[in-house]
C-alpha cells in the first residue's frame, strides 16, 4: 500500500504584492497629485477631439448652407452629440470598465473573459498576472455558474475577432488624426498669405517628424509640457465663441433638441449624410478610453466636464452664429470666424498649430497602449516596450512602432495633401469603434458588474442606436476615401489574428508535450507501486505556489548511486558535467520541453540543473527579498526558480543574478557540495534557450501551409524574447525545435 503526502511551500505571492503595492498606490495619490494629473489629461487625450472645431462645420457643409434652420440644425447635432456620447457614455460609464487601470477594447474583453471563467491567452492557458485586476474578479465559480461566454466557443472566438478588429480600427484611424488635425491648422496661412499654399504639407510633415521625435521622453513629460498649451487652446477658442455669439444671441436655441428633428425632416437624406461630419465633433473618444492608462479615471471625468466641454460648447456656438449672419465663412469657418485683428489671428494660427501637434498625441499614446496590450493578450509580435512612469503603469513608449507611425503618417500627408480630402477618409474607423464598445459594454454590465439584463438591453438600445446612425452615415465615406482605415484596420487585425494562432499552437505543442522528471528520468526510490496518477512531483500554481508531490513507498527502494541520473526509457546513464544549467519555462510549470529535448539527444547535464520561470509583476519594482522564489526537487542537484519582475524594471540574467539565486538556494539546500563557495559555481553558468518554430505538414492544406508561413515570418522580425535579459552571449546554448502542425 503506498501512502502519499503533499509539501506544501509558501512565500508571499504575486497576488499580495500587487494587492500591496495598489494600496499604498492609491494613498499615494492624493486630491493635489489627481488635480495635477487632470491638468496633464489635457495634454495628452483631448488634443483631438478638442481641435475639431477648425474642420467641423467645413465637413458638414460641403456646398455653402441656404437656410439658416439647417445651420442651428447643425450646431444643435453637435452640442447634443457631445454631451451624450463623450461625456454621459464614456466619461461616466465607458471608463469605469477599466482592467487594472487600463482601458480600450482590449480592457473589455479581459474583463469579461475572466469573469467568465476563461483564459484570455487560451482556453488552457493561465493568465499571466500583468492583466489580472484582482479586485475586479468575479466571485461566482465558474463550477456553480457558466455564463453564455463559457458556455459557447462562438462566443468566445466572436469576441475574439470584434475586439483584434476594434482595436485595430483605433489604430488605423491613428494615421489619419495627426494628418488631418496638423494640416487642418496649418492651412491657416494659406488664408492669411495665400501664396504659401504649396507649402503646407511640407510644413505640416516638418511639424509632426518633431513629434513623433519627442516620444521618447514619456507621456509624463509630454502631457507636462503640452497641457498648458491645451489650456490656452480651450481658453481661446472659449473666449472666440463667446465673442461670436454675441452677434447672434438667438443662436443658443440650439440647445433646444427640436432643431435636430426639424433639419432632418427638412433635409432627409442629406441630413443623415451630414452626420458623418458631426462625428468629427466627437473622434477621440476611443483614444480618451484607450488612455486611461496612462492617467485614472477620476483626472479624466475631472477635466472633461470642468474645461473640455464647456469650451467645445462655445466654440461651436459661436461658430453657427457667425455662419447665419454670412454662410460663405463656411469654406473655412474657424478661421474665417476669428476676430479680424492680425495680432489676435497669428496668436491663435500658433495656439492651433500647437493644438493639433497635441491632437495627435492622443492617439499616438492610444496605440501605444493597445499595443501592450494586445502583445500581454499573446496578439501581437513582440517589440521593445519602454515604461515611462514609476506611478502609471499603462505610460509606455514603443520605439519600432512609433517610427512606423511616423513614416506612414507622412506617407498619408502627401497622399491626401488636404484637410478636406481628409476629413472624407475620416471616421470610419471611429464610428465602428464606438459600435463595438457599445456591444462589448452592453455585455460588460451584466456579466461583469452584475447587473440586470434589462440595464444591459436598455444600454444597448440607446447608444447603440446612435452609434449605428454615425456608422451609416460614415459608410457612405468609403468609396470616397473610407476605405484607407478599412483596409489596414482588416489588414492589421489579420496579422493579429494570425500571431495569437500561431503563438497558441506552439503553447499547446508545449502542454501536450510536458513531462515530469519521472517520464524523463528513473526514480532514485523505487516506485514501481506506485500508480501513474501519483508520480507527478512538481507543479506551479496560480499563486506561486510549489507543489512538491512526494511518493513514499512501503517497498524497499533501489537506489541509485548519489548523484546520478538515468534515462527512464532507455536506461542510459546521464553524465553530471561541472556547473550550472539554467533552463527556462515559458509555460510555468512541468518540466520545459527544451529539457526534455536536450537530455533525449546529449544525455550529458550540469551538476546544477535550474529551471526557472519569469514573472512580470502589474507593479513597478520588486524587491530583492521578494524576487526569487527557489523550490528544491528531489532529485540531485535539481531546482525550480520562479524570478519575479517589476513592469519598470529590466529583466537581468547576468552575474549578479547568478550570484543571488545561489544565495537563496543555499537557503534551502545548505548541504549542496555542488553549490559550496569552495566549488565556485557560478563560474561555469550555461544557458540553455529554446528556439521554437512552426513548420507546416506536407500534408496540410494550401491555405494553412500559408498561414504558418506568415507567422514564421513576423516571429523572425520580432524582437527576441531574451534579447535584452544581459544574458552572456558566450554562455548561451540554442536548442532547436521544430513543431509540425
Amino acid at each position: 500500500m503506498t501512502n502519499n503526502f503533499d509539501i506544501k511551500l509558501q512565500t508571499t505571492s504575486s497576488k499580495e504584492l500587487i494587492y500591496k503595492y495598489k494600496q499604498t498606490a492609491k494613498k499615494d495619490i492624493g486630491i493635489v497629485t489627481t488635480l495635477i494629473m487632470a491638468f496633464r489629461t489635457l495634454g495628452v487625450i483631448y488634443g483631438d477631439i478638442g481641435t475639431s472645431p477648425l474642420y467641423v462645420y467645413t465637413a458638414i457643409f460641403p456646398d455653402v448652407p441656404n437656410d439658416n434652420r439647417d445651420i442651428v440644425g447643425a450646431c444643435s447635432l453637435i452640442i447634443w452629440s457631445l454631451t451624450i456620447i463623450p461625456m454621459i457614455k464614456y466619461i461616466f460609464i465607458v471608463l469605469r470598465a477599466d482592467d487594472n487601470g487600463q482601458g480600450g477594447t482590449f480592457a473589455l474583453y479581459s474583463l469579461l473573459f475572466r469573469n467568465s471563467g476563461l483564459s484570455v491567452h487560451d482556453e488552457q492557458r493561465p493568465d499571466d498576472l500583468t492583466i489580472v485586476n484582482y479586485e475586479s474578479m468575479s466571485t461566482h465559480s465558474t463550477k456553480e455558474y457558466q455564463n453564455f461566454i463559457k458556455r459557447h466557443k462562438f462566443v468566445q472566438n466572436f469576441l475574439t475577432i470584434v475586439v483584434l478588429l476594434g482595436a485595430s480600427l483605433i489604430m488605423s484611424d491613428g494615421l489619419l488624426t495627426p494628418a488631418i488635425s496638423v494640416i487642418s491648422a496649418v492651412e491657416g496661412i494659406a488664408v492669411a498669405s495665400p501664396q504659401t499654399h504649396g507649402s503646407i504639407v511640407y510644413i505640416s510633415c516638418g511639424i509632426l517628424i518633431v513629434l513623433f521625435a519627442v516620444q521618447r521622453f514619456g507621456t509624463n513629460k509630454v502631457g507636462g509640457l503640452f497641457a498648458p498649451i491645451v489650456f490656452l487652446w480651450f481658453v481661446a477658442i472659449a473666449s472666440i465663441g463667446i465673442w461670436n455669439i454675441t452677434f447672434d444671441p438667438k443662436i443658443l436655441r440650439a440647445f433646444n433638441p427640436y432643431y435636430i428633428f426639424d433639419y432632418f425632416i427638412r433635409n432627409k437624406g442629406t441630413g443623415f449624410e451630414a452626420l458623418g461630419g458631426v462625428l468629427l465633433s466627437i473622434t477621440g473618444v476611443e483614444a480618451l478610453y484607450a488612455d486611461l492608462g496612462h492617467f485614472n479615471r477620476v483626472a479624466i471625468q475631472l477635466s472633461f466636464p470642468l474645461i473640455v466641454y464647456p469650451s467645445l460648447v462655445l466654440a461651436y456656438l459661436g461658430q453657427a452664429a457667425r455662419l447665419t449672419l454670412d454662410n460663405t465663412l463656411v469654406s473655412n469657418t474657424f478661421y474665417n470666424t476669428i476676430p479680424n485683428n492680425p495680432f489676435i489671428y497669428w496668436v491663435t494660427f500658433v495656439l492651433a498649430t500647437l493644438a493639433t501637434i497635441i491632437a495627435s498625441q492622443a492617439m499616438i499614446s492610444a496605440t501605444f497602449s493597445l499595443i501592450s496590450q494586445a502583445m500581454q493578450l499573446d496578439s501581437f509580435p513582440r517589440v521593445k516596450i519602454i515604461h515611462t512612469s514609476k506611478k502609471i503603469e499603462g505610460q509606455v513608449y514603443i520605439p519600432e512602432i512609433n517610427y512606423i507611425l511616423m513614416v506612414a503618417v507622412v506617407i498619408v500627408c502627401f497622399a491626401f495633401q488636404a484637410s478636406a480630402k481628409l476629413t472624407i477618409a475620416y471616421g470610419v474607423a471611429v464610428a465602428s469603434v464606438m459600435f463595438i464598445t457599445t456591444i462589448l459594454l452592453s455585455i460588460t454590465i451584466h456579466v461583469v458588474w452584475g447587473l440586470p439584463i434589462i440595464v444591459s438591453i436598455v444600454f444597448f438600445l440607446i447608444f447603440g442606436v446612435i452609434d449605428i446612425a454615425f456608422l451609416s452615415s460614415t459608410l457612405l465615406k468609403v468609396r470616397n476615401g473610407g476605405w484607407f482605415t478599412l483596409t489596414f484596420g482588416v489588414i492589421l487585425t489579420s496579422v493579429m489574428l494570425i500571431w495569437r494562432w500561431g503563438t497558441n499552437l506552439k503553447y499547446q505543442h508545449e502542454l501536450d508535450s510536458k513531462s515530469t522528471f519521472e517520464n524523463i528520468f528513473a526514480d532514485p526510490d523505487d516506485k514501481s507501486s506506485i500508480p501513474d496518477n501519483e508520480k507527478s512531483i512538481s507543479e506551479l500554481g496560480n499563486d506561486d505556489e510549489i507543489i512538491i508531490r512526494n511518493p513514499v513507498s512501503s517497498i524497499e527502494p533501489k537506489k541509485l548511486k548519489s548523484g546520478e541520473l538515468q534515462l527512464s526509457n532507455n536506461g542510459y546513464q546521464v553524465s553530471r558535467l561541472p556547473g550550472i544549467g539554467m533552463f527556462y519555462n515559458g509555460a510555468g510549470y512541468g518540466v520545459p520541453l527544451t529539457f526534455k529535448h536536450f537530455v533525449h539527444h546529449f544525455p550529458a547535464v550540469p551538476k546544477i540543473l535550474i529551471f526557472i520561470s519569469i514573472r512580470h509583476l502589474a507593479i513597478p519594482f520588486v524587491g530583492d527579498d521578494d524576487r526569487l522564489i527557489a523550490k528544491k526537487v528531489r532529485y540531485n542537484g535539481c531546482y525550480r526558480i520562479i524570478a519575479r519582475y517589476g513592469y519598470m524594471e529590466v529583466v537581468s540574467q547576468g552575474e549578479e543574478f547568478i550570484t543571488k539565486m545561489i544565495q537563496e538556494i543555499r537557503k534551502i539546500d545548505p548541504n549542496s557540495e555542488e553549490l559550496s563557495e569552495s566549488s565556485n559555481p557560478g563560474n561555469h553558468v550555461t544557458y540553455i534557450l529554446d528556439r521554437q518554430s512552426l513548420q507546416p505538414k506536407p500534408s496540410a492544406f494550401y491555405g494553412k501551409k500559408v498561414l504558418i508561413n506568415c507567422y514564421v515570418f513576423m516571429e523572425n522580425i520580432s524582437r527576441e524574447l531574451y534579447g535584452n535579459w544581459n544574458i552572456p552571449i558566450n554562455d548561451v546554448v540554442d536548442v532547436g525545435m521544430k513543431i509540425a502542425v
